[in-house]
């Protein structure tokens, strides 16, 4: 009988690609240099309890914390997924209001479908190729003075795309009201460890900040990490949420991921991220040549999208959405790179300091040769967007996931209320989420992700020839 997971891996295995897509470790032995399979234990005597911990685990967690310059840090097994959802249940209950951003995480409305909170979207500003910027100060100001009853917030910092709020005004505008602050910083774990990169989250005035260290770090996926401050927040509560949100079988494998990443760091971070933020300057300043590829840089950014900072450490290459299947093929075929993301516009290559100077040189040849053979230089259809209308919600997410459900024609459910999810993947924010109006411009986005083959997640028919909505959208509507 064929084994069809191993056997996919094996064959990657083999074909030894250059990663620019996460794990952070970029399948380097030499970042996590211990036996997997015999580090595979449960709870026995002398080996500490995550759910209690008084011995090693909390040892290096208190490490960890210090490492990144929190009050308490929790290790997430589970990912930044199991650190959102408690955060967000721990905060808010049945009929709380919590301010969002509408670019958030899908584990951000799973955790408000569990607490019965009420979201108050913002939905960020745009950018020039069509996916979300970041939500402003001034749309954080507006929304506090029209919900002065709100009970926490919620924002993403840095973005899929490594986009930027003003945290510290935002930090700020919140606590003079006593609101909490949970930034979901999944994909700034390494914003700590060199001044080149973004402040972090906790240090410009957040309460919480979920972390996942798999993704640009050198750590297993699904190592993650939660940082509390103390102040606004009952620690006490987050402790029990995170471990209610934590499997009672942990898997030693990435604690260990977890502590030797933070002993790597405290001991070589200056050195890593010396090569790495070189490896990366030289290679921007390369591809300031292309002639068709555009390749954002914070210089690019900050005149074209209305960010407050970005991360340099990911690579966003602009492409015609004409030429984006080739110029992924290339790099797969020809150059064996295999990319993060493909949108509809623009390619996602992530990097960390597991990079070396020849995987930088190597993509670098490769969008040159691209770059010679596309005839079109910037993208023009702007028909395929991830950049989504805010959101029209008759019902609570909770209320349209509890109601009784009834399965429409997609094409024919405009008007109606969604009772699941449609999340183009990557990134996992949702086009749609229970509770919110079907729209005209909700089934014309949908359906240009199925034609450009996008993959949709979160709904039963992944075609969506049909969609299971809310049958309270019939009478209270």
């Amino acid at each position: 009988m064929p084994s069809p997971i191993v056997d996919k891996l094996k064959g990657r295995v083999e074909k030894k690609p250059t990663a620019f897509h996460m794990p952070g470790h970029k399948g380097k032995k030499e970042f996590i240099p211990f036996d997997l399979f015999s580090f595979d234990i449960t709870e026995i005597d002398g080996f500490d309890n995550l759910h209690n911990p008084s011995g090693i685990i909390d040892e290096s967690r208190k490490l960890c914390a210090e490492i990144f310059g929190a009050d308490e840090t929790f290790y997430l097994v589970n990912g930044s997924t199991s650190g959102i959802m408690a955060a967000v249940y721990a905060l808010c209950g049945d009929g709380d209001k919590i301010l969002v951003g509408r670019n958030c995480h899908k584990s951000v409305y799973s955790g408000i479908i569990l607490s019965g909170a009420k979201p108050v979207y913002i939905t960020p500003e745009k950018t020039f190729f069509n996916t979300f910027g970041v939500v402003s100060k001034e749309a954080v100001e507006e929304a506090i003075s029209k919900n002065p009853d709100i009970k926490a917030a919620i924002f993403t910092s840095p973005s899929y795309e490594g986009f930027c709020m003003d945290i510290k005004s935002v930090s700020d505008i919140l606590h003079k009201k006593d609101i909490p602050l949970i930034i979901d910083e999944a994909h700034g774990a390494h914003f700590k460890f060199s001044e080149e990169f973004p402040e972090t989250a906790l240090s410009l005035g957040a309460d919480i900040a979920v972390q996942s260290i798999h993704k640009t770090l050198p750590a297993l996926t699904q190592c993650s990490l939660l940082h509390l401050k103390n102040g606004l927040i009952d620690m006490k509560k987050i402790r029990d949420a995170v471990s209610m949100f934590t499997s009672t079988s942990p898997s030693y494998i990435f604690m260990a991921a977890m502590d030797n990443c933070q002993n790597l760091l405290s001991k070589k971070a200056d050195e890593l991220f010396k090569e790495y933020v070189s490896n990366l300057k030289i290679f921007y300043e390369r591809v300031k040549k292309l002639k068709k590829l555009k390749i954002l840089s914070k210089h690019l950014v900050f005149g074209e999208i209305p960010v407050f900072d970005m991360d340099f450490g990911k690579i966003v290459c602009i492409v015609d959405n004409k030429n984006i299947n080739y110029v992924e093929k290339i790099l797969k075929k020809y150059y064996n790179i295999n990319i993060e993301m493909k949108g509809t516009s623009h390619i996602l290559f992530m990097t960390s300091v597991c990079d070396s100077k020849e995987d930088f040189k190597l993509l670098g040849d490769a969008l040159f040769y691209i770059d010679g053979k596309i005839s079109s230089p910037l993208f023009e259809d702007t028909s395929l967007s991830f950049n989504f209308p805010s959101p029209i919600c008759p019902l609570t997410p909770k209320e349209a996931f509890n109601a009784e459900r009834e399965k429409v024609s997609f094409k024919d459910s405009m008007g109606l209320i969604s009772a699941e999810f449609i999340i183009p993947y990557p990134p996992g924010i949702p086009l749609l989420v229970p509770g919110e109006l079907i729209t005209p411009r909700i089934i014309e986005l949908a359906e240009t992700y199925i034609e450009a083959g996008i993959e949709l997640i979160g709904c039963e028919d992944s075609s969506l020839f049909e969609i299971n909505i809310a049958v309270a959208s019939y009478d209270s509507f």
